[in-house]
């Protein structure tokens, strides 16, 4: 298969070949940058978000040690108050055989736990407990018995224990309430002895309310899904704020039996579900705030980040597909194009030329193949140049089979007769004839100035003048400056020849206006007439015919059909290439105007080509 592949890449044109490069060159860093960036980011989001956990952790402690030395304090007035350890000494004896308390005392001790209750919501109520059991309360006399028996209360029997140490009882329903309270309280609690001989008068109870230990989470900003949970050192729970859903992770976790093996950082797998595991030990309490937050949570953020980052990576990979198809096609441009022009040339058309050039590997061989084209021309039109002269040489022999002075000194005797015989037109067309004789014998050149040709067309005019009997008029508009110049000759007369048999013969009489001027490098020769003129179709057709490279056949075809436009217009191509041109003019009933443009060579035209 890869073979094969491999077969198919190499018979691929070679913008397949460099799309797919550009794609492959762009895709592979891309990806591998984006799963470096990915796992970095992942890794660095879990570390941030353990170590965040674990300082919420430790605030969440601090907090909760504030409010804790707080109640230890309250826990601590009695023993510096003389009044309150009296009347507690005085309602001495074993637990249940306490009685009513007089009112005296009743109300001293009312005033005492109301005043350090007093603008503390967090309590439920502070209670003074003698060893009898008669009970003092800030809680209103309804709320609470007035006498209460700890002895069948298990958390009771763990405050008599501490020996005077303030202790921490997790959430209990204190049966001294009265009625159905169905609230748990968390009290802080101490066993109160005498300063001076440390004999046992009593005990305070600081009943706290549950609300008051979910406080220190309230200001801490957590995980809604996070798991917050106190524990006292021996794993029991004094509060839980639970996440969104409601459940309670502290079963399961006890039940995994591995609390005590856990350490911060770990992972847990509760309920099927993985948890970051963070626990952080008051060393003041002995309380520990632990923390589980869903794994999935904590890479929620890494998941929006690897979504992000394939999004921006498809987008990447569309971007660079388009960008690698402009580039490759803008690479493989010269050579498709330098492909087709040589298709064409090998069907004959040696005019193709690339372009444009610039300055890389593809513009050398574009100028080469230029150069090749331009030499092909120049070998073409050497061979083309070889057949014209033979063609001339021909005409040379042929001219001088013929005895110039014999035509010269007949014509000048028939001159002779028609003047003393006063036959003045005669003598005109054969004076005419004679000019027109010398400028087509004896003018070798190619090129001749534009005062001479116009002197050849002025005698052709002559004859046809008395040809046509007066109804012939030719008015020549020529600026002086441009009378030196040289241009092919026999350029104007034949086109004076067509405007005369094309264009006024058959008509009563008409006009034709020859004209020729400069502008800058170029000289426009126009020769113009009101004649009959051509429709649309045919001067589109005639300027097409005019237009056409000019070739051995077509000079064929030139000498069949004489000097007429189509010989013109190839000489001037042949002479002047894209610096001449002939084109033609005009519309029905309003004559033609037949317009030669030749650029003038630096030499001012006067040398020959």
């Amino acid at each position: 298969m890869l073979r094969g592949l491999i077969l198919r890449l190499r018979r691929s044109k070679m913008r397949t070949r460099l799309l797919l490069l550009f794609t492959m060159l762009t895709l592979l860093p891309l990806s591998v940058q984006g799963m470096v960036t990915y796992r970095h980011f992942s890794s660095t989001l879990n570390e941030k978000t353990k170590q965040y956990t674990v300082d919420v952790a430790g605030q969440a402690n601090a907090n909760l040690d504030r409010l804790l030395k707080d109640l230890e304090r309250l826990s601590l007035m009695p023993l510096y108050d003389e009044q309150v350890l009296s009347i507690l000494a005085k309602y001495d004896g074993p637990m249940g055989s306490g009685t009513w308390a007089l009112s005296d005392d009743y109300q001293k001790m009312k005033l005492y736990t109301s005043a350090q209750a007093y603008d503390r919501p967090e309590i439920r109520g502070i209670h003074l407990l003698s060893n009898s059991g008669t009970l003092f309360s800030n809680v209103e006399p309804l709320a609470v018995n007035t006498s209460w028996d700890g002895r069948h209360d298990e958390w009771f029997n763990a405050l008599k224990r501490s020996d005077g140490e303030w202790i921490i009882l997790p959430p209990h329903h204190p049966s001294y309430y009265a009625g159905t309270d169905p609230s748990s309280y968390i009290s802080v609690a101490r066993v109160i002895k005498e300063p001076r001989t440390l004999r046992r008068l009593g005990y305070i109870l600081i009943d706290a309310k549950q609300s008051a230990f979910g406080s220190v989470f309230s200001k801490l900003k957590i995980e809604e899904s996070t798991n917050l949970m106190i524990l006292d050192g021996d794993q029991r729970l004094l509060y839980e704020q639970k996440p969104d859903n409601g459940q309670s992770a502290y079963g399961e976790l006890m039940g995994s039996g591995r609390i005590k093996e856990l350490h911060g950082g770990e992972r847990e797998r509760l309920g099927g579900t993985d948890y970051l595991f963070i626990s952080h030990k008051s060393p003041y309490s002995g309380l520990s705030v632990i923390g589980l937050t869903p794994i999935g949570v904590m890479l929620k953020e890494s998941r929006a980040m690897m979504i992000f980052t394939l999004w921006l990576a498809l987008f990447c990979l569309v971007t660079v597909l388009l960008l690698a198809y402009a580039v490759s096609y803008r690479i493989t441009l010269p050579l498709v194009e330098l492909k087709s022009n040589m298709s064409r040339v090998e069907r004959g058309d040696f005019n193709m030329r690339v372009s444009p050039l610039g300055g890389d590997e593809f513009g050398q061989l574009g100028r080469g193949f230029n150069k090749m084209m331009d030499e092909i021309n120049r070998l073409f039109h050497e061979v083309l140049v070889i057949g014209l002269r033979e063609k001339e040489a021909e005409l040379s022999a042929l001219q001088s089979q013929i005895n110039p002075h014999f035509i010269y000194n007949t014509l000048e005797s028939i001159n002779m007769m028609a003047v003393q015989r006063r036959h003045d037109e005669v003598s005109d067309m054969v004076s005419a004839l004679g000019k027109l004789l010398r400028y087509t014998i004896d003018k070798a050149g190619r090129l001749v100035s534009l005062g001479e040709e116009i002197a050849f067309v002025d005698s052709y005019v002559r004859i046809q003048q008395i040809r046509f009997g007066g109804k012939l008029t030719v008015h020549n508009e020529i600026e002086e400056e441009v009378l030196h110049l040289r241009i092919p000759k026999l350029t104007i007369q034949p086109l004076v020849e067509n405007a005369i048999d094309h264009g006024i013969a058959g008509r009563e009489e008409g006009t034709i206006w020859v004209s020729a001027l400069r502008f800058d490098n170029e000289l426009l020769i126009t020769v113009r007439d009101d004649g009959n003129g051509l429709e649309e179709e045919e001067l589109t057709a005639l300027n097409r015919e005019i237009e056409q490279d000019p070739s051995m056949d077509s000079l064929r075809r030139s000498e069949e059909e004489s000097l007429g436009l189509r010989n013109i217009g190839q000489r001037i191509k042949l002479l002047y290439g894209e610096g001449g041109s002939l084109t033609v003019d005009g519309s029905p009933g309003q004559g033609l105007a037949v317009t030669i443009t030749i650029t003038i060579p630096e030499s001012g035209g006067e040398e020959d080509v």
